[in-house]
């Protein structure tokens, strides 16, 4: 085991951050970890790291000490060189940094006169013996490695990372941590400055790696291709799942269906037994009433499950209808300093109803592009018109259409003042502000509620062409998928710029893409177009290779391929009958099968205990009288939550014999 939390408890002042936390990691293993902003995320990975101590439960920390090398990625962190970027990448390698210095130092020595020349020949000896077992010699090929493929040219490696931008810090600081992380990897939100290519290639070497990774991301695209477990931190409190994004919503939803489930029941039959005690606390029952309000009081109340995990499908009031066509764009180009970023579109439409997406490169001018259109900036050359009756909303990444002085109902009434309270409140729920959070002031809003509250208001003004500007920057996945049914039931035309992948999924039904200062337009969503989005160059989409629908594990190395068979020369017959000689132990498919044999051992044991565990709860069922609602009502609703239980466990064991079947071939 590398790590672990136990029941961790975590407060700041009366704010309990962390209630209960559980989780142990464990070697070739590659953990998912979400929640809403503010969960606690990153604080588990602070108290991981010895950054934060514990109130209350234990923690097993990485630590060098016990031989585990760490790399830790986070947006908040800083250079600790004002050195060359390649110069601060490989200060991932202090031990080895601090030999090669030693090295040099001793190299000079050599030349001085009346130097004991042994002994320093001798120290040498040792310093370069340590310095090749690190692989010392590699270390810079492995940093420029990284960087170019983090998206830095060759020519930037001298230059000062003091004068980068943010996100190529990040960049830089990324690329570190991946050095330095040769058994555990814990990264914090790593892919919010990255473009295709590099997202691609992080999914990649994360896939291949030996090192075992824990992600905090909100990118479920992402978690999706690389992810062999979740765990997610909810109301304080931790849950492990196996398998990636995709796998572990479905297991959700059955989980707070059964939720729902006990606790409607519960509520019954708490309001059965308050009606009781009201009706006869001060009458011929009064011992009974008194007895059970006893045990009422002694009840262990569930918690209401979070139902707004579900998708809530919802449509707004049509707008007012435009012509067929929402904008044309008449031998538009745009750019700076009177310089280009594209060639014009010659004449390009966008229809009522269509969700385009504009994809690419960073700085190719999608965003810029936008602004034009918007009105922002001046087209380099051409420009834009609106079709009939169309009513242009504008989203950039700032939300200027926000008022700092509103509240959230404030800034809904704001644009139909006479408008019912009852209907601004419904309008507001369709974007999950609920309750309280409609009473809040826009300057405390969090990034993804501002974005919300940003498309709103644009919806309420009645709009019927929306530009979208990277919607989900900064969201929790909740509300990302609250943009995403946003835009989904939104009858106008929207466009929209963006790197996400999941909302490309669902939402757009066609893409242009600007690559190479040219556009290109095609019909049809990611999924169909996939290999031409992700800059696959060379591979039509019908040829490009077939998405995973689960991450490879990580024991499989990628470049673990089977090899297309050579054609053999013709040998002579003696040849053949001589002995081959013995092939090599392939270590890492022997690590492979022995990783699924324990993960079969683990799936049969829960599944047995499982079944044992149905097994009493049958008999005791049989037995109980279904007349007493209370104990009869809770032994079924223990049973089904089983019977889910064992459906999972089942499905887990299947998954790992069919894995351990192959990894044996």
């Amino acid at each position: 085991m590398l790590a672990s939390l136990n029941h961790a408890f975590l407060s700041f002042g009366p704010h309990e951050v962390l209630k209960d936390v559980t989780w142990a990691i464990q070697e070739d293993e590659c953990w998912g970890v979400i929640g809403r902003n503010g969960a606690g995320k990153s604080t588990v990975f602070k108290v991981l790291l010895g950054e934060l101590e514990l109130d209350d439960g234990t923690v097993v920390r990485p630590t060098a000490e016990r031989g585990i090398r760490v790399g830790h990625y986070a947006q908040d962190l800083v250079p600790a060189t004002g050195g060359s970027i390649l110069e601060e990448a490989m200060a991932a390698f202090g031990d080895v940094e601090s030999l090669q210095h030693e090295m040099r130092d001793l190299e000079h020595r050599m030349a001085e006169p009346g130097v004991d020349l042994d002994a320093v020949m001798e120290r040498y000896q040792k310093v370069q013996e340590a310095f090749e077992r690190l692989d010392g010699f590699t270390i810079r090929s492995r940093a420029e490695s990284i960087l170019f493929a983090l998206g830095f040219a060759p020519e930037m490696m001298d230059k000062s990372v003091l004068e980068l931008s943010g996100g190529q810090k990040s960049r830089v600081m990324l690329a570190k941590a991946i050095l330095q992380g040769q058994d555990l990897l814990l990264l914090d939100e790593p892919t919010n400055h990255l473009d295709l290519p590099s997202l691609r290639w992080l999914e990649s070497f994360i896939n291949g790696t030996n090192a075992t990774v824990a992600v905090i991301s909100h990118d479920r695209y992402f978690l999706d291709r690389i992810a062999t477990s979740i765990l997610e931190i909810e109301l304080g409190r931790s849950r492990a799942y196996e398998g990636n994004y995709t796998e572990f919503i479905e297991k959700k939803e059955a989980e707070i269906e059964i939720a729902e489930r006990h606790f409607e029941r519960q509520q019954e039959y708490i309001k059965r037994q308050e009606d009781y005690i009201r009706r006869n606390i001060a009458g011929q029952d009064t011992k009974i009433a008194r007895g059970r309000r006893t045990q009422l009081a002694k009840l262990q109340r569930l918690e209401k499950p979070l139902k707004d995990r579900r998708r809530i499908k919802f449509s707004f009031p049509e707008t007012q209808r435009s012509g067929d066509t929402a904008l044309v764009l008449d031998k538009a180009s745009v750019g700076w300093d009177g310089v280009p970023l594209f060639e014009p579109l010659e004449h390009f439409q966008v229809k009522r109803g269509q969700k385009l997406a504009i994809v690419g490169l960073n700085g190719t001018g999608k965003s810029t592009l936008l602004k034009a259109i918007a009105g922002e900036i001046d087209f380099i050359t051409g420009g834009s018109r609106l079709g009939s009756q169309v009513k242009l909303g504008y989203f950039d990444q700032h939300h200027k259409n926000l008022d700092p002085r509103n509240t959230v109902f404030q800034q809904i009434q704001a644009v139909i003042p006479m408008a019912p309270k009852q209907d601004v409140l419904g309008f507001l729920a369709k974007f999950s502000f609920r309750g309280d959070d409609v009473d809040k002031p826009v300057t405390v809003l969090s990034g993804g509620e501002r974005a919300r509250l940003s498309v709103a208001t644009l919806i309420r003004e009645g709009v019927n062409l929306l530009l979208l500007d990277e919607p989900t920057n900064h969201m929790d996945i909740h509300s990302m998928e609250a943009m995403e049914d946003t835009i989904l039931s939104f009858t106008g035309a929207v466009v929209v710029v963006t790197h996400d992948r999941y909302l490309l999924g669902r939402v757009a039904d066609s893409i242009l893409r600007v690559h190479e200062n040219r556009t290109e337009f095609r019909e049809g969503g990611y999924e169909d177009n996939q290999a031409w989005v992700d800059l696959d160059i060379g591979e039509e989409p019908g040829e490009a290779e077939a998405v995973e629908e689960t991450p490879r594990r990580k024991s499989e190395p990628q470049k673990a391929q089977p090899q297309k068979a050579q054609p053999q020369k013709a040998q002579p017959q003696k040849a053949q009958a001589q002995p081959q000689k013995p092939q090599p132990i392939d270590r890492e498919r022997q690590k492979t099968v022995k990783r699924w044999e324990r993960k079969v051992q683990e799936a049969e044991t829960a599944v047995a205990d499982l079944e044992g565990r149905l097994a009493v709860l049958a008999r005791e069922l049989a037995a109980a009288d279904p007349a007493d609602w209370e104990v009869f009502g809770a032994r079924l609703d223990a049973q089904k939550a089983l019977e889910t239980e064992l459906a999972y466990a089942m499905s887990a064991w299947e998954e790992a014999q069919t894995a351990l079947e192959e990894a044996r071939k």
